[in-house]
């Protein structure tokens, strides 16, 4: 269904409650309580059997009774009701439906049934269902307010430019009570529960396209449909409407991971970072981080650089400001020697690096700051500047601070004011786009996420990658190492010099032709750690030693695993030099296949020093993802050595990850295991390879 379906259920002409209460305090009569006392300009509809009024509204017995026509209905029932109503529903030509009810998905299998039959009956119907076990949902420009909290009435809903989206009922009711506390004005609320139909990714890309949203705050506790989301994301990029998303529970890749270094890497909740990195969205952690970014991002201002300025009374403060700016990446830029004795006109004993500590005199000369400010905005090329100030907030010194003149003077400047203020002060602030967060360290992560941001919407769009000369299908059942290989090779991906073995005869010609000394192997996908049963053999000098070897290999597996099936041993040079690295891919069941590098060894296995990357992308994001290891300097030469051929590696990891995404569908994992990157201009290889069908 189209995002227009969501237009009437946001903004409905009239409403039905099913399950309306005389008191208005009951689950079924807030919402009710909510749109008279909001008034909500359309027909209310009660629906209970039991009174011939509700709340001074005539009621009815059922939604069949209602003479016209109903947009909106809203299901407050029992469970056991609820799928009875979805039906009177349809049947009535009800075009959306939000139910508080649970008992559904939640619960188990019985309730699963249940409600899979309601997505079923409402798509018939092209109804649109939000929950069930929701919280509701409200369009406060259209006085549409559905919900059983209680927030809405302590905290009167104000008219803003964040809209709210939560998976989770609860936290979408904290939502709006922390935004409504912090000063923000909210637009469009959706809580989405058990997501029988309406879900997360529907809200986002809905209220991307609603005008006046931009900011758009995200809670979800899983995807459902991973490329609706991503293309919500993809649209809010494009649209520079910046989305502060809070994504909570981690994957448990447990036992099932131990298949390949690849499935215990890429555990969904990294995925998740991966896509909102990708689509320039910013992850919270924290209540406070969750608000506090939303708030900022009110600003518009997304400076692209990394510099930041710091004006304050306190040096100490200063300092903890830094040392917090330093940890997060930013540059605390020093001022120049021209800029820094300007300051030092206007006060002579002030601390001018960066920090500028103009000190306690600016309570008796206010004026300094304006002074120090016009210097740092003119002079500092900072990016975004913050005023730490205290407890300083009478209007007086606000005036006499020229802070009304600095914004006349520089409109754009991204200035953030850390300082306690009344709400008389506050106002002004919000009125001159000054940012306001109290706490400074608080205040650093802020102007941190505005610059992060800025620095995602200047980045150039990658170039598409290229597909595939020609079709690589996966097979069905599980490859062996040889045939992945191969599968591999056809794909771009450099494969080892190697040949397969059935007889030792054939393994001593085989080792002939490649070349002595070479590397002997068991090949067999039953067998996934050969090294453990002694199922590879090193440095093997001549023909007659490959042909012992490979009886050798061949009586280990049998020995230690005599059910296993042994395609052979395969012979491959003895390659000494270059990197080891690791390549691999994971298929996400939201969001795709995910391509995975790190350094082989201690760097993957014990400090996981891994990145990764949505499929597919060309060759300068692959050039990018591999300096995000922490161990790329070892290609790039540390201490010495000869620089690898990161451009052949980059090359392997862009057509890795076409492979994969031409694939999707049919490849759980693929690990490369080594893959060795040789010397500048020498190549590399996958020396091993698994690749894991889709179940």
């Amino acid at each position: 269904m189209s995002q227009n379906s969501l237009e009437t259920m946001f903004r409905p002409k009239s409403v039905a409650i099913l399950g309306a209460s005389t008191d208005e305090n009951k689950i079924g009569g807030r919402p009710l309580r909510y749109l008279k006392h909001y008034a909500f300009d359309g027909p209310i509809y009660p629906i209970n059997p039991n009174y011939p009024e509700v709340q001074g509204l005539k009621a009815y017995k059922s939604i069949l009774e209602v003479g016209g026509g109903v947009d909106l209905a809203l299901i407050v029932l029992p469970a056991a009701a609820v799928l009875q109503a979805i039906r009177e529903c349809a049947e009535k030509g009800v075009k959306a439906v939000v139910i508080f009810s649970s008992g559904f998905a939640e619960t188990g299998d019985e309730g699963r049934e249940a409600q899979l039959e309601m997505r079923r009956i409402a798509e018939e119907a092209g109804m649109r269902i939000v929950g069930p076990n929701c919280m509701g949902i409200a369009a406060f420009d259209h006085n549409m307010i559905i919900t059983f909290g209680v927030s809405m009435l302590n905290l009167p809903p104000e008219l803003g430019p964040v809209s709210i989206v939560s998976q989770s009922g609860a936290f979408g009711s904290v939502a709006y009570a922390e935004a409504r506390q912090r000063h923000l004005g909210v637009r469009l609320w959706a809580t989405t529960g058990n997501e029988a139909d309406v879900n997360v990714a529907d809200c986002l890309n809905y209220y991307i396209e609603d005008p006046e949203t931009k900011v758009i705050l995200m809670y979800f506790e899983a995807s459902r449909d991973g490329a609706k989301l991503m293309a919500g994301l993809d649209a809010a990029k494009k649209a520079r409407k910046p989305i502060v998303a809070m994504k909570v529970g981690s994957s448990d890749v447990g036992a099932e991971a131990a298949l390949s270094h690849t499935d215990s890497l890429a555990g969904s909740d990294s995925v998740v970072d991966t896509v909102l990195e990708k689509y320039n969205a910013y992850r919270a952690y924290t209540l406070d981080e969750f608000f506090d970014i939303g708030y900022a991002f009110t600003s518009g201002l997304f400076p692209a650089g990394n510099r930041l300025g710091i004006v304050t009374i306190s040096g100490g403060v200063g300092i903890l400001m830094s040392d917090h700016a330093v940890k997060l990446g930013l540059d605390v830029a020093r001022l120049s020697e021209p800029a820094q004795a300007k300051v030092k006109e206007v006060i002579p004993f002030a601390g001018t690096r960066n920090p500028v500590d103009i000190t306690g005199q600016a309570i008796n000369q206010p004026e300094i700051l304006e002074h120090c400010l016009d210097i740092m905005i003119e002079e500092g090329e900072h990016d975004v500047i913050i005023v730490y100030f205290a407890g300083m907030t009478s209007m007086e010194f606000l005036r006499k601070a020229g802070l009304i003149r600095i914004r006349e003077k520089h409109p754009t400047a991204a200035i953030i004011v850390s300082v306690t203020m009344g709400e008389e002060a506050r106002k002004v602030f919000d009125d001159l786009n000054y940012l306001v967060i109290p706490e400074p360290t608080r205040a650093v992560r802020a102007a941190a996420a505005l610059m992060q941001m800025g620095q995602g919407y200047a980045k150039a769009e990658p170039r598409t990658p290229p597909s595939l000369p020609a079709p690589v299908d996966v097979p069905a059942e599980m490859p062996n190492e040889v045939e992945a290989k191969r599968i591999l090779a056809k794909a771009g991906v450099p494969v080892v010099d190697e040949r397969l073995a059935t007889a030792a005869d054939e393994a001593g010609i085989s080792a002939a032709e490649i070349g002595f000394p070479v590397a002997m192997k068991l090949v067999s996908t039953d067998i996934l750690h050969k090294s453990e049963i002694g199922g590879v053999l090193l440095n093997v000098a001549d023909e007659a030693a490959a042909r012992e070897g490979y009886d050798t290999l061949i009586e280990r597996a049998k020995t230690t695993q005599p059910d296993a099936k042994v395609d052979g041993v395969v012979v491959a040079p003895m390659i000494s030099g270059g990197v080891e690295t690791i390549l691999g891919v994971k298929g996400d069941p939201a969001f795709g296949p995910v391509v995975l590098f790190g350094l082989g060894g201690i760097f993957v296995e014990l400090l996981g020093d891994v990145t990764q990357r949505l499929a597919p992308f060309g060759v300068e994001e692959a050039q990018e993802m591999m300096r995000e290891v922490k161990g790329f300097p070892l290609l790039d030469g540390a201490r010495g050595a000869e620089p690898a051929d990161v451009d052949a590696l980059a090359e392997a990891l862009s057509r890795l990850s076409v492979f994969a995404h031409e694939n999707a569908d049919r490849i759980e994992s693929i690990d490369i295991n080594p893959f060795l990157v040789l010397p500048k201009g020498q190549g590399a290889f996958a020396v091993d390879a698994l690749i894991v069908p889709s179940k």
